[in-house]
């Protein structure tokens, strides 16, 4: 029920308990971030020591290679052979997902992203629940956006210094109106740069009762907490869930 890694390529391997929990066994998971009620459809695992000694140490994917092949990141791959695994899988979990929340949900909100996994994981969870989906309802802080937070932020002068560097090298990346990303940003000052502002709210004619917000890995969940807060703004008498493709790191 997990993953192998030979070279750059990730392949579904049922029988190797490593990466991820790949058949319906044990998933989905269900976690409580912060007061937002998180499903996620495949448990994610803590590599063993094994696998860090034949990788160095240095864990591909940052401990989820299927994630980062299937978006084609750090020189990952995988086949067409896993996929169809991970989506047999999908089918049946997907279905345990429907049965736990019996009243299911009227609105879909997929977490903006440069890749589509998110989208797609998105669009088909507003199939299951007959729901309308949103990829465009948010939208990620641009990096002139994040200069003007930095500017307002109560901190020294030496923080806004560094700080002011490492924005300086994503403008020179992606440009001013580039999106904004918190990777590279000590942790301690992640707080002062949201990463998502809302976007396309007149996309919504209705009050939805019952949202889902939708990601494709939950790490910290900073991102489905800042959706939450936003969501809720807009929708303070929804109930709002959120679900992940791969699920926080567990041992």
């Amino acid at each position: 029920m997990g993953l192998i890694v030979q070279g750059n390529v990730v392949k579904v391997d049922h029988e190797n308990k490593e990466w991820l929990k790949t058949t319906p066994y044990g998933n989905p998971t269900k976690e409580n971030i912060d007061g937002l009620i998180v499903y996620s459809l495949f448990k994610r695992l803590l590599a063993s020591r094994k696998s860090r000694r034949i990788h160095r140490d240095k864990i591909p994917g940052d401990n989820c290679p299927i994630i980062y092949a299937l978006k084609g990141k750090d020189n990952l791959t995988t086949d067409i052979t896993s996929i169809k695994k991970l989506h047999v899988s999908y089918e049946t979990i997907v279905n345990v997902f429907q049965a736990s929340e019996p009243n299911g949900y009227d609105f879909v909100i997929s977490m903006p992203s440069s890749h589509n996994i998110s989208r797609i994981i998105g669009r088909r969870l507003a199939n299951t629940f007959t729901a309308f989906h949103s990829h465009d309802f948010l939208r990620k802080l641009t990096i002139e956006e994040a200069f003007n937070l930095l500017d307002r932020a109560d901190i020294s002068v030496d923080e806004h210094k560094s700080l002011s560097y490492r924005l300086r090298k994503q403008r020179q990346e992606n440009g001013f109106q580039g999106s904004f990303s918190l990777k590279g940003i000590p942790v301690q000052f992640r707080t002062e740069f949201p990463p998502l502002c809302l976007n396309n709210v007149k996309a919504i004619q209705v009050q939805p009762q019952r949202i889902l917000l939708v990601d494709d890995l939950l790490a910290t969940g900073t991102t489905l907490n800042t959706a939450y807060n936003l969501v809720q703004q807009m929708f303070p008498q929804a109930i709002i869930h959120g679900a992940s493709l791969i699920s926080s790191s567990t041992k």
